[in-house]
């Protein structure tokens, strides 16, 4: 676990040093971009609040795809899972139940069902039918915004306007907000350490995780010991389904307050990015999540101090996450670890 650790701290410096590189190419200062960064995203409380909420989006979207990645499976419909969860949320926003103080908690469980339920239609794609699971969670992706945009216009249009800015504002009982005045979101939090704490005893201490990982790692081995590829695959999907509908429920609930066509923001590609890079290292995933996140909620600053494209940010996380891979793929980290642990041993 520590050595895990270790070698992405190493990965994560030399991925920065990169970065760093190319900005210099591109002839920008990097300590001036860096500073703007942590100014626009940890420069005061509410900045913070913005970043770590989006950090907690993104993080769920990743533990999402570590599930799936498990089993040796692409989740790309994480994206439709999410945006299911904020249909799921706007659901019960939408009926008596929004009154109720406990608003919120129904929210965040019918966005868990909707999510999960769109995991599952994954999932027999892939198994009963065939479908690729990439095809399969594009056409989901596909279907679940086309959907969300009839809603939209249509049976939740809000009163006397047809149009795609969204539907009428959730009732404030039932926004997910910070306590009292603040902004900062502390129920998302709890929710995103709740599900990294079940993930992690889910995949490391319990036989239903040893035999997802045991189908992704080696199918045919899994089934010389009789263990159901098949019934693990859809239990991988239907997890990472209800992580994506949660996320995505936080998105209509704490963000937006209600439902707009692209409620989803991307996060959930960006998490596949995240899991990407994370593998199936959970921890990983909180640490990728933060730095993309203040990457994406600082990089504001890049437009208004430094007159910056609005695209910067990205070429940002893609020179990280295109160094990170190749770090990873040469094992570099590793042999550098090794190169240090060997030399504390000589010193001692």
């Amino acid at each position: 676990m520590y050595k895990i650790i270790l070698q992405n701290s190493i990965a994560t410096f030399l991925s920065v040093i990169s970065v760093t590189i190319v900005l210099l190419i591109l002839q920008v200062m990097p300590f001036e971009i860096y500073g703007n960064l942590f100014d626009g995203s940890f420069g005061s409380l509410d900045k913070i609040s913005r970043t770590l909420l989006i950090a907690t989006i993104m993080a769920l979207a990743g533990f999402a795809l570590v599930v799936t990645f498990s089993t040796g499976l692409w989740n790309i419909g994480i994206e439709g899972q999410m945006l299911f969860g904020a249909i799921g949320a706007t659901f019960i926003a939408r009926t008596f139940l929004a009154e109720y103080f406990f608003a919120p908690i129904i929210i965040i469980i019918f966005g868990t069902l909707f999510g999960s339920f769109l995991g599952l239609l994954s999932a027999i794609l892939k198994t009963r039918f065939n479908v690729h699971e990439i095809f399969g969670g594009l056409g989901i992706n596909f279907v679940a915004s086309g959907l969300i945009v009839y809603l939209v216009i249509g049976p939740w249009k809000r009163e006397g306007i047809a149009s795609t800015g969204g539907t009428d504002l959730f009732p404030k009982s039932s926004w997910i907000n910070g306590i009292g005045d603040s902004n900062f979101p502390i129920y998302p939090i709890i929710i995103a350490i709740i599900v990294f704490i079940t993930l992690f005893i889910l995949l490391s201490r319990t036989s239903l995780g040893l035999k997802l990982i045991a189908t992704g790692t080696n199918k045919d081995a899994a089934d010389k010991f009789k263990i159901d590829s098949v019934k693990h695959i859809l239990y991988a999907f239907i997890i990472a389904g209800a992580i994506g509908g949660i996320a995505g429920a936080i998105q209509a609930a704490s963000i937006h307050h209600k439902l707009v066509p692209n409620i989803a923001g991307g996060y959930g590609f960006l998490g596949i990015l995240i899991a990407l890079i994370a593998g199936r290292n959970l921890f990983t995933v909180v640490v990728i999540s933060i730095i993309f996140a203040s990457i994406m909620v600082g990089g504001v600053q890049l437009q208004l101090r430094l007159g910056l494209d609005s695209s910067f940010p990205y070429i940002i996380e893609s020179v990280f996450v295109m160094s990170w891979l190749i770090i990873k793929a040469s094992k570099i980290d590793s042999k550098l670890l090794k190169l240090l642990v060997n030399k504390e041993t000589d010193f001692g």
